[in-house]
């Protein structure tokens, strides 16, 4: 089972998310999101085996480390390819990728076998709105987020170890950023 390093928004922003998810669900389309178990979030890492003991303290120091921040998700994405991904992308900033590559020095000591999407030069930031979609599905899908009033702005408040598998998320680690 595949582990993960995500980032956590504020409240208001993960209601919002939330119910994006939710209204795709309605929709039929798919409740690969919320029926995972899944929060809103930006990942930052994703391993097939891991070192958990020593990453979550490694991880505890890291973020006591880095402040709160701020992130914008401008637009609707999707990624071209067999996933079936549709997605929130994310502004870049010198702050994001500070933050990931500062991670990524950690991350690299403990994780084998890392997704190559996610490695630094490599990552696309983004929140994931729904995967496992067909091409009717994706079209489908950002038809229902275009109603998301863009941009959202968020304030990244937590960051989380968890381990998912192909139904479920479960949290493993979980420290608040430096407020």
């Amino acid at each position: 089972m595949p582990f993960v390093v995500e980032l956590y928004f504020d409240p208001l922003t993960e209601a919002s998310i939330r119910r994006a998810w939710k209204a795709i669900d309605e929709a039929g389309i798919s409740d690969s999101m919320p029926k995972g178990g899944y929060r809103p979030h930006v990942s930052l890492g994703v391993c097939d085996h891991l070192k958990t003991d020593s990453l979550a303290q490694e991880l505890s120091t890291f973020a006591a480390g880095v402040e709160t921040f701020r992130l914008s998700f401008p637009n609707i994405g999707i990624f071209s390819t067999s996933e079936g991904v549709v997605f929130l992308g994310v502004t870049v900033t010198e702050r994001l990728l500070s933050v990931h590559a500062a991670f990524h020095k950690i991350f690299k000591k403990h994780a084998e076998e890392q997704r190559e999407y996610y490695t630094v030069g490599q990552w696309v930031p983004h929140c994931t709105l729904a995967f496992g979609l067909s091409e009717h599905q994706i079209a489908e899908t950002v038809t229902i987020c275009r109603q998301i009033d863009l941009p959202v702005s968020t304030e990244v408040k937590e960051i989380e170890l968890v381990e998912v598998s192909a139904t479920s998320c479960r949290t493993l680690h979980l420290c608040d950023l430096n407020s």
